[in-house]
């Protein structure tokens, strides 16, 4: 994959607009700031579409890996995925492996990680760390980090 992919992802309480650009990308936020309400509007409206009262817009094919399912872990989820941007949720222990990192560097996807713990073992950069920011009704995702002059 190569390019920017956007994402429009809205209920009816919060719109969440954002754009990947590189192929690994932080999102973190403080308890209760949306991370969550994030991955649940894409991953609801991935499994049942307009009938899970969300709406979600994107330039690109995506996936949504909340946690391991019975009978099947992560090399059986993301394997297959060709093309995919893969939102991952921070409850995962296996994105801290080696095995994963190589994973993430070979399988041409772009990936999401929606965390608080830093990822040591992927190569990101900071200008691709994203924060949630809630002020009320309003939801913005604004890079964490700044270029100093």
């Amino acid at each position: 994959m190569k390019g920017s992919y956007w994402f429009k992802a809205k209920s009816k309480k919060v719109l969440f607009e954002f754009s990947i650009r590189r192929n690994i990308t932080i999102i973190k936020g403080d308890s209760a700031t949306g991370k969550t309400t994030l991955l649940r509007i894409l991953y609801e409206y991935l499994r049942i579409g307009r009938q899970s009262g969300y709406a979600v817009s994107t330039n690109a094919s995506y996936y949504v890996y909340i946690r391991d399912e019975v009978g099947r872990d992560w090399k059986d989820a993301l394997y297959p995925l060709k093309n995919t941007v893969i939102f991952i949720e921070e409850n995962n222990e296996f994105v801290f492996t080696k095995e994963f990192a190589s994973y993430v560097k070979e399988s041409g996807n772009y990936f999401v990680f929606v965390t608080r713990a830093p990822l040591k073992m992927l190569p990101y950069s900071i200008h691709e760390i994203y924060e949630i920011i809630t002020d009320g009704k309003r939801t913005d995702i604004k890079e964490s980090y700044h270029e100093l002059y």
